[in-house]
């Protein structure tokens, strides 16, 4: 007897998994940074932002991030603050994870060191 659930398809589609991404080239981002095409600007925004690339990426492109924050068009200011709030983000969950190393909080929670290898792995730092 079958219970009517074998070879059916779920309506729910799987999710691609991500490979690794390469580190993006610097002066092909800063072209793409500097470009006078909005949806370019666009997008070198978002592969600027920490929450993906990390803060090193981010760092070297923090003067360009504040440039852009002043731009006249509404969505290249809503990316640059976006990334800025990122990193203001990420920065507060770093800052209060070292307070807790500190104050000896992260090795008494036994879950932490699992949560802080998917952070590592996935480089996802913010809340969903």
């Amino acid at each position: 007897m079958t219970d009517g659930t074998q070879g059916e398809e779920t309506a729910v589609p799987k999710r691609k998994r991500r490979g690794c991404r390469r580190r993006p080239d610097a002066d092909v981002l800063l072209a793409q940074l500097r470009s006078a095409d909005e949806e370019v600007q666009v997008k070198a925004l978002h592969r600027v932002c920490p929450c993906g690339a990390g803060f090193v990426v981010f760092e070297r492109f923090c003067a360009e991030v504040k440039r852009l924050q002043k731009d006249p068009s509404p969505a290249v200011r809503a990316a640059a603050l976006h990334v800025e709030q990122d990193a203001c983000e990420i920065e507060a969950i770093e800052a209060g994870l070292d307070r807790a190393e500190e104050q000896g909080w992260r090795y008494s929670d036994p879950d932490w060191v699992r949560t802080k290898r998917r952070r590592q792995a996935t480089r996802y730092w913010l809340p969903l």
